[in-house]
């Protein structure tokens, strides 16, 4: 009877350790795959920032040619407005 007994403890044994072997392999399948996918990512990573920069620069661009005119118009508002101002100030006045 004892040596049965041995028998089904190993049998029980074993079933352990399969139960805990499959999740160890499918952890250590994902490691793998992770692995395998930085280098692939790494390739095309360094294409999208070469895009995105691209991207960026167009925008700069973009919003420069935008924005110029605007800016040309207040400056030259302001310089008209600052030289009216000093011809039409009162020397001599406080206030």
């Amino acid at each position: 009877m004892g040596s049965a007994r041995d028998i089904a403890l190993i049998f029980l044994s074993l079933e352990a350790l399969i139960v805990a072997l499959v999740p160890m392999l499918i952890i250590s399948g994902l490691a793998y795959g992770v692995y395998r996918l930085t280098g692939f990512a790494r390739v095309y990573l360094r294409k999208a920032q070469v895009y995105a920069q691209l991207a960026y620069d167009y925008v700069e661009k973009a919003s420069a040619a935008i924005a110029a005119p605007f800016i040309k118009v207040n400056s030259s508002v302001r310089q008209v407005t600052t030289i009216v101002q000093r011809l039409t100030r009162r020397e001599g006045t406080d206030g």
